[in-house]
């Protein structure tokens, strides 16, 4: 059964939310073995002093990112299970006995992954939670079904290791490469409960997504080209269905955004849009504009 588990809180900040985030790992009602708190260059000794009265693990680091700064923490950590925390998120506290349950339930499955909720700054709950439906993995990668939040995770120490963990080269959309790699290995138990909560903020909102998109083509082609080039049909098949489908959803978001820039003036930001349109999704690009006007 498994009950080793390390707890990974990587931080560049501290902030006002760190100490719910880790009151929150305290008050599992199935406890973690430890809590690691990853120091990626915050200022100051704040965040060492934290972690000594805490009673957390503290290592730090000199602002490498958050990949490698997640990464380091996995390399350090005893436990066979791994679960990352954000410094702004919370659990609920009956999140591990629940991925253990369903870990229990399903032995050959190398992570699991639970639904959660949305608050704001105070804690208040708003909008619609989301879930966690039991699928295969091919399901996943294939984008029929949208892949699990990294903040859901709590994954075999070992897969990590063996897939080298975060790709300490993306800056965006690592938690979805990540998760793409680990699905090739295997299945995921799904808890279909609301347990992990999302804290959005002015500091963690990103408004502008173009980035983004860049980084997740570039993760799709990669392992669709790996896929191919070791013989396995069955995971490039499901690849080549995710990026048809990621061009579809890509042109459409690039259209919503480009709107959104040009009621801002942010003619800079209309501009790499539009060349993202045209060198990336130029077919896509125009259907979506086609479809965007038969609805009006």
């Amino acid at each position: 059964m498994p009950r080793s588990i390390s707890v990974i809180i990587p931080t560049n900040r501290g902030g006002r939310f760190l100490g719910a985030a880790v009151a929150s790992v305290k008050a599992q009602t199935e406890p973690v073995s430890e809590i690691i708190l990853v120091d990626d260059g915050a200022p100051g000794d704040e965040l060492e002093r934290f972690a000594l009265s805490e009673g957390l693990r503290y290592l730090r680091l000199d602002g490498v990112g958050v990949s490698a700064a997640r990464n380091a923490g996995a390399a350090g950590a005893h436990g066979e299970w791994l679960v990352f925390l954000d410094d702004d998120d919370v659990w609920h506290p009956e999140r591990i006995a629940a991925q253990i349950a369903a870990l229990d339930g399903q032995p050959l499955a190398i992570a699991s992954h639970t639904g959660g909720w949305y608050m704001d700054e105070e804690g208040v709950r708003f909008g619609v939670d989301w879930s966690a439906r039991p699928v295969t993995a091919l399901e996943m990668i294939s984008g029929r079904v949208p892949l699990p939040r990294i903040t859901t995770l709590i994954v075999r120490h070992d897969a990590f290791d063996a897939i080298g963990g975060f790709d300490t080269r993306m800056r965006m959309s690592e938690d979805n490469d990540l998760m793409r790699r680990l699905l090739m290995r295997g299945d995921f138990a799904a808890v279909d409960r609301s347990l992990v909560g999302y804290r959005r903020h002015p500091g963690n909102v990103t408004s502008r997504m173009l980035d983004g998109r860049v980084a997740g083509r570039g993760s799709i082609r990669r392992l669709l080209h790996t896929a191919r080039r070791h013989g396995d049909r069955q995971h490039a098949a499901a690849l080549l269905e995710r990026w048809h489908r990621f061009r579809r959803e890509a042109a459409e978001e690039n259209l919503r955004e480009m709107g959104g820039a040009a009621r801002a003036h942010d003619w800079v930001y209309v501009i790499r849009c539009v060349g993202w349109a045209v060198r990336t999704a130029p077919g896509q690009s125009v259907r979506a504009a086609a479809r965007r006007v038969q609805r009006r």
